[in-house]
């Protein structure tokens, strides 16, 4: 099923990285977005907030996410800033405990709604589809973007990075990732970003995980 939904992913969104804009117009955005009319290239963010924005995978299906901007983000017209990718186990995904050093640090974070736990075509789809939004809308710097997420999102986020390019990082949240050899370790030939981090509470039942992506990734 994975297989199958990753190459029907690849064939409707996972070629070259589309040139990015200048940056779209930020100012405080409008409630009530559709859900199911795409937003447009020029609707108004929240600099300092969350604008919720609808994309379409397969130019039909509409997908969602929730887009953090830094607080100044208009302030620096030429600056391309480093982006998190976050997906959750149930979907909706949130800075969470991340909040306090995004915003430290500057970042776009893209939070994935439809991105859970389940079928693999919605979580593949909302990440394209959001991937391919979110680098035509903004200055996102290519080679400093980073996939993470807890659990399954987790796991989500080792196929994530093998689909776009331009990532540097991954940082696994109490799981590893998605894929097997048959012999249990970790599938990890396609995933080439330059830094990888782990996070397990010990007594997390998928705390032996961290020793399996040591041992993958040295």
């Amino acid at each position: 099923e994975k297989a199958r939904a990753t190459a029907e992913a690849m064939k409707a969104g996972g070629g070259p990285r589309p040139a990015a804009t200048t940056g779209a117009k930020v100012v405080p955005a409008r409630a009530g977005a559709d859900d199911f009319r795409p937003t447009p290239a020029d609707a108004p963010l929240a600099a300092g907030g969350l604008t919720r924005i609808t994309c379409l995978y397969r130019g039909t299906d509409p997908y969602h996410y929730q887009l953090w901007l830094p607080a100044d983000y208009a302030s620096t017209p030429t600056l391309a800033r480093p982006t998190l990718f976050i997906a959750a186990p149930g979907g909706k995904a949130t800075m969470g405990e991340m909040a306090d050093w995004i915003r430290r640090h500057g970042y776009i974070a893209v939070m994935l709604e439809e991105s859970k736990n389940g079928p693999w075509e919605p979580t593949i789809g909302n990440f394209l589809s959001a991937h391919e939004d979110v680098v035509k809308r903004m200055r996102v710097a290519e080679g400093k973007k980073v996939a993470t997420g807890f659990s399954g999102g987790a796991r989500a986020s080792s196929l994530f990075v093998t689909l776009a390019p331009g990532f540097g990082g991954l940082v696994f949240q109490g799981a590893g990732c998605s894929d097997l050899n048959p012999d249990g370790s970790y599938v990890v030939k396609d995933i080439k970003v330059k830094a990888i981090a782990g996070t397990f509470g010990k007594k997390d039942m998928n705390y032996s995980n961290a020793a399996k992506l040591k041992k993958a990734f040295g």
